[in-house]
């Protein structure tokens, strides 16, 4: 995976030349180092806020407003009270500052615990939810969130959308994806359904778009693998396999990530010339493959007479002919 370059914004350019300017008149002696203390401690402050501000907007969506309005201003509140006290602290308090960094750190802990208690109730949708999707029960789950997401949940809306696309309900699926990312573009539960929406319709390209802009918001080993699978279905082996090489050994990869990502990381060793990984790739391919195999054949049958299903079906032939031609190893052959 490629290292991620550290960059800044124009905001975090803007004051980094700031304290610059400030320390270097602080050793020509023309601005008093307490002086410099407090310059800092409001650039800091307002460097704190724009990232609880950010936070706020990325709970807005999906919390009451009651809710993540407290959060935002408990959040200001203790943090401009916790740099204050440090600050006060180096403009020489001394102890005096001690006071309100144990009500800061008081403060803190108690946002904490009720952040916890507010959202397991929030989501204690989701875990039956995805239960549900898991076990097929795609009617069900509609049944029981589609009223809630309509409303206005973008996380249930994407949640409702996937059951439709298992349905091979696509147009519906579209439609309440196009209502989440209204409400939240950036969330990566509504990324990433729209990434499986259109792998769904075979647009293979916009599906890595989307999957990309979910991963840009939040990191996930399994969003990973889609990302490789939407990059090999749309015929860029070499990405693939960028993308599938390091998640390959993550042990919360799904059962699916684990044998078809083997499938395609050693379709792109074939492609390499290198015919000793590819075994090596087919044989970790085999060794989950039954159940992972009739799962897939299970979403070919639901999404026949679809691009995706029969492109789906291809590789499902694929990888049964690699497993009728591949040897069987001693411990195969006893069993």
């Amino acid at each position: 995976m490629a290292t991620k370059k550290w960059t800044i914004g124009p905001l975090e350019a803007a004051a980094l030349v700031i304290a610059g300017i400030a320390l270097a008149l602080v050793i020509v002696g023309g601005l008093d180092p307490v002086a410099l203390v407090i310059l800092l401690v409001l650039g800091y402050v307002a460097y704190i806020a724009r990232g609880v501000l950010q936070q706020a907007a990325r709970f807005r969506p999906v919390e009451p407003r009651g809710t993540w309005r407290i959060t935002l201003v408990a959040n200001l509140a203790l943090m401009i009270l916790g740099i204050g006290a440090f600050g006060w602290y180096l403009a020489g308090a001394g102890a005096k500052a001690w006071v309100p960094f144990l009500v800061f750190i008081a403060g803190m802990m108690a946002l904490r615990a009720w952040r916890r208690d507010v959202v397991a109730r929030l989501y204690s949708w989701r875990t039956p939810a995805l239960t549900l999707l898991q076990k097929g029960e795609y009617r069900k789950l509609i049944r029981e969130l589609e009223d809630d997401a309509t409303a206005g949940h973008p996380d249930k809306l994407a949640m409702v959308a996937l059951a439709y696309i298992e349905l091979n309900k696509l147009d519906r699926a579209d439609r309440l994806l196009i209502q989440a990312q209204a409400l939240a573009p950036d969330f990566a539960s509504v990324n990433g359904a729209v990434g499986m929406l259109r792998r769904h319709q075979g647009r293979y390209g916009d599906a890595v778009a989307a999957i990309r802009d979910a991963l840009a918001f939040e990191e996930n080993i399994n969003s990973r693998y889609y990302l490789g699978l939407c990059q090999f279905l749309d015929g860029d082996l070499d990405a693939a396999r960028v993308t599938l090489e390091p998640i390959m050994g993550a042990p919360d990869l799904i059962r699916q990530g684990q044998v078809v990502g083997a499938y395609i990381l050693g379709r792109a060793a074939e492609a390499g010339g290198d015919s000793g990984a590819a075994r090596t790739w087919y044989d970790r391919m085999a060794e989950g493959a039954p159940p992972v195999l009739t799962a897939l054949r299970d979403e070919a049958r639901r999404h026949k007479q679809t691009s995706y299903g029969d492109t789906l079906k291809a590789h499902i032939q694929d990888m049964d002919k690699i497993l009728a031609q591949r040897p069987l190893t001693k411990h195969e052959d006893m069993t």
